[in-house]
């Protein structure tokens, strides 16, 4: 064996060691990824901690290409095994788009984000336009922040952070008139917050509905 196959972690071995799998990966990511949705984050971030949590990064970041490892049985067992994570839990569209033969899990992890991270300059500022514009209109108070959160959360996958100051005034500027004199109210809260102020909001709701 190559004495570079010694730079990777095999989750296999080694002390309080668990057989991947073994893992119900649908407890572990509880979410189907979709090109139409906006699920990519939320994915994403669940497959980074179980990632982390079982050593297994080095397989999808390119640390350790899978030709050097050709002839270890073990990883490639592990290789299938993350492959197999990533085409169950996106959707079928998703899997014609990047399934091909003889891809290893790193160059799967790729073309799967790529979908979501590519033009990041078109997306960004499309999905600014979305962002300023976005108003309550005739939707609950949970699906405007929803949307809110929505947005916010794909401009920071494309590195445009938004920040609560900011998600914060986005929220009572697009509230619509039936909530103008509770978005006053704003100012009473002690270090105000979008967390803080979207439940607020929430029971305003309520009991506007009464």
């Amino acid at each position: 064996m190559s004495s570079t196959t010694s730079t990777y972690s095999n989750p296999f071995t080694g002390p309080g060691s668990v057989d991947i799998r073994d893992i119900n990966i649908h407890d572990h990511v509880p979410v189907i990824l979709d090109a139409t949705d906006s699920m990519y984050f939320a994915w994403k971030t669940y497959f980074s901690l179980l990632l982390r949590e079982n050593n297994l990064v080095d397989r999808v970041d390119g640390t350790v290409h899978s030709h050097v490892m050709v002839g270890d049985s073990d990883w490639t067992a592990i290789d299938a095994t993350l492959i197999w994570w990533f085409f169950t839990t996106i959707s079928k569209d998703l899997l014609h788009m990047v399934v091909s033969d003889g891809d290893d899990a790193h160059v799967v992890w790729v073309k799967l984000n790529d979908l979501f991270t590519n033009n990041k300059l078109q997306c960004r500022v499309f999905l600014q336009q979305e962002f300023f514009y976005c108003h309550q209109d005739e939707q609950s108070i949970d699906d405007y922040c929803r949307c809110l959160e929505t947005l916010s959360d794909e401009l920071r996958d494309i590195n445009a952070k938004v920040d609560d100051d900011l998600l914060l005034s986005m929220l009572t500027a697009g509230l619509n008139e039936d909530f103008a004199n509770a978005a006053t109210n704003l100012t009473l809260l002690s270090e105000p917050s979008f967390r803080k102020f979207a439940p607020y909001m929430q029971l305003e709701e309520r009991q506007m509905k009464g």
